[in-house]
């Protein structure tokens, strides 16, 4: 209410049915302008009460987000007129908050235009006992973002086809010489026994497994992914590898610390893809201590010893790979995903690049901690549905 209509209204026994009627008049018009601006506006609007009553919703919301289809919207519960269960949780949630504003972006299937994105946002009205909701179409930055994604993978493409030349140079290299030695010996004597070709021959043959090496890494490192997402606890795919690396680590006199956390919240991710993520972090785990002895660093003998935590942090499961191995510099740290840098004498160096590249198609990330001397430790991150956070928010049980 403004000011001119709270100072009317206190005076209203002394104003003429006229004045009182002129009034009336001026905020009806007001009003219908307003109802004008927010009808024809690209913006969807909801204004719900605290106890889930539904007040105002405006004909753009109504198209932008699922809902059942009524005659009007208005006095009517927000459990009958919002239909996806994401959105519904989440609006609920914010009429239980105090928090003054809140935000979250919902992915829905649209029968015409495919997947659209959806910007909820929320902000708390003086004078008003519950919640505006704001909805705007963020689709299209939604497709610049996976355009520019598209992009930077050509580029990463780009630099790993000059990797692959420059790799290959070496063992072709190799192979070169050792067939000239090889010639050489025939021209001297005219043959050669068996003992001197295999000499020779059995450098040939691991050059040339080393290119087919290279090729077969370049190939599943630049190729399309095909991803099959499901919902699974990321523990589930740690005890799957844990079993597969258990005699390796124990031949190798590793010990293995398992702290994987309770009640951990599903999240969607392809299972072959990230049983391979976790084995590869294993794997970098163990070949850390292998290039690095325990008294290799300077530094008094120390226990070889991998760690695996699972945690959830904020909006995100996480997983820590942390060993006890040499740890690396600053300026390795910097390098590690990068295609062909590696610090192992026979390692391709896309192992990292691969694993970087899985984590990115599952929405995830990945990062690195690391002291010299002291060992380094892997975190990767998936990030938790939106249905489970709320699950996690109101303390259900999963079953």
């Amino acid at each position: 209410m403004n000011q001119f209509v709270k100072k009317a209204s206190s005076k209203i026994s002394k104003l003429s049915d006229e004045q009182i009627l002129g009034i009336i008049d001026t905020q009806a018009s007001e009003l219908r302008l307003r109802n004008l601006a927010l009808e024809n506006s690209y913006i969807g609007y909801m204004l719900v009460q605290n106890d889930g009553t539904v007040v105002y919703m405006n004909r753009q919301a109504v198209l932008l987000i699922p809902s059942y289809k009524r005659k009007k919207y208005s006095n009517t519960a927000i459990r009958k007129v919002v239909l996806d269960d994401g959105l519904l949780a989440f609006m609920e949630t914010c009429l239980i908050d105090s928090k003054p504003a809140q935000s979250n972006v919902f992915e829905f299937d649209d029968p015409g235009a495919g997947k659209r994105y959806i910007n909820c946002m929320t902000l708390r009205p003086k004078d008003f006992e519950g919640v505006l909701f704001t909805f705007s179409d963020v689709s299209y930055f939604h497709r610049f973002k996976e355009e520019f994604r598209k992009n930077e993978s050509l580029a990463s493409m780009t630099t790993m086809a000059a990797g692959v030349a420059h790799e290959i140079k070496n063992p072709l290299t190799s192979i070169s010489i050792y067939l000239q030695l090889l010639d050489r010996e025939l021209e001297k004597k005219g043959s050669v026994d068996k003992n001197t070709a295999d000499k020779f021959l059995s450098v040939v043959k691991e050059e040339v497994d080393r290119i087919n090496s290279i090729a077969v890494d370049f190939l599943f490192a630049v190729k399309p992914m095909s991803v099959n997402l499901e919902k699974m606890n990321i523990n589930d795919i740690v005890e799957k590898v844990v079993k597969v690396v258990a005699p390796e680590l124990k031949e190798k006199g590793i010990a293995l610390d398992l702290r994987l956390a309770t009640s951990m919240p599903n999240v969607m991710i392809d299972s072959a893809l990230m049983k391979q993520v976790v084995l590869n972090l294993v794997k970098n785990a163990m070949q850390a201590m292998e290039i690095c002895p325990t008294n290799a660093c300077g530094k008094a003998a120390k226990e070889k010893r991998i760690a695996m935590t699972s945690y959830i942090d904020g909006e995100y499961v996480a997983l820590s790979v942390a060993d006890t191995g040499c740890g690396m510099t600053e300026e390795q740290m910097e390098k590690i995903f990068e295609p062909y840098f590696t610090t192992k004498s026979n390692g391709t160096g896309l192992g990292l690049t691969v694993l970087f590249k899985i984590m990115k198609e599952l929405s995830g990330d990945v990062n690195v901690h690391s002291t010299l001397g002291m060992g380094s430790e892997f975190v990767i991150r998936v990030p938790i549905p939106k249905d489970e956070r709320f699950r996690i928010s109101f303390g259900n049980d999963p079953s």
